[in-house]
């Protein structure tokens, strides 16, 4: 399914935002990170938080320049390689950031203890959550928020990480194309035990030939294709919400509900 022309436009704006708030993120993390005394908060703010969306901002970067939503045709092969590549360097760290910023919050406050330790780390987490400054506890708790989460960035981290990694078809088919498609599949099973490398890459490359390209990403297939997401748009949606959040953050971390409590 390709996009309309009013789509790519939208995405357009939406990269321009995606990548400048990225940026912006950065430095707020790099500065907070130099100014903050505790030398464990200050790790996770320079070199967890502030890398993690270095490596986000460029992922995005990647995508966008390999794998352009305007594209009409499948891409190559080892392109196809590289885009993945770049999205489970995205995930894993849009998962990642959440998790530096518990770490930060934590140590800046003084809490691993009460917080039961390192297993009580997590923004997503009762035992952090509980110290929270009640606007970031309302905004983790809103059910746009939990549902992103749970039902996306945790499936889909967990499933890079510990089942199957995510995965982009290499292209969508006619019925016509698609039999096509799966006999050479077949040939190419015997050409690699007859070790006919020509040949194997000759019907590689009839394979590329077939189809259009598919703009959606999965990491497996047993739970159909409701599993299936629209890959552009939520790319840049994931980067909106950390951006979003990340703001949100860094505003207000110097606050702990803890302290507030104890009219500190």
């Amino acid at each position: 399914m390709a996009y309309t022309e009013e789509v790519i436009s939208n995405f357009n704006e939406e990269y321009s935002n995606v990548h400048q708030g990225l940026q912006d993120l950065v430095l707020k993390n790099v500065v907070a990170g130099h100014e903050i005394e505790d030398a464990n908060a200050k790790e996770h703010l320079l070199y967890g938080a502030a890398r993690r969306l270095s490596v986000i901002k460029k992922a995005v970067e990647n995508i966008f320049t390999l794998f352009p939503p305007t594209i009409d045709r499948p891409l190559e092969r080892d392109t196809l390689y590289d885009v993945q590549i770049n999205l489970h360097a995205y995930v894993i760290n849009i998962s990642g950031i959440f998790d530096n910023w518990a770490w930060a919050f934590v140590q800046r406050h003084g809490l691993l203890e009460q917080v039961g330790g390192k297993h009580g780390v997590g923004l997503f987490k009762n035992q952090t959550a509980q110290f929270l400054p009640q606007i970031l506890k309302e905004y983790l708790s809103s059910n746009t928020f939990v549902n992103w989460q749970k039902d996306y960035i945790k499936e889909y981290r967990d499933a890079l990480a510990h089942r199957i990694p995510l995965y982009i078809p290499p292209a969508e088919f006619t019925t016509e194309e698609e039999e096509l498609y799966n006999q050479l599949e077949a040939q190419k099973i015997d050409l690699i035990k007859q070790m006919d490398w020509v040949e194997l890459d000759r019907t590689y490359a009839a394979q590329e030939d077939l189809g259009r390209p598919s703009f959606v990403f999965l990491h497996s297939y047993s739970k159909g294709v409701t599993n299936q997401v629209l890959f552009h748009p939520q790319v840049l949606c994931d980067g909106l919400a950390v951006i979003e959040f990340g703001n949100l953050f860094m505003k207000h971390w110097g606050i702990s509900a803890n302290r507030v409590a104890k009219g500190l």
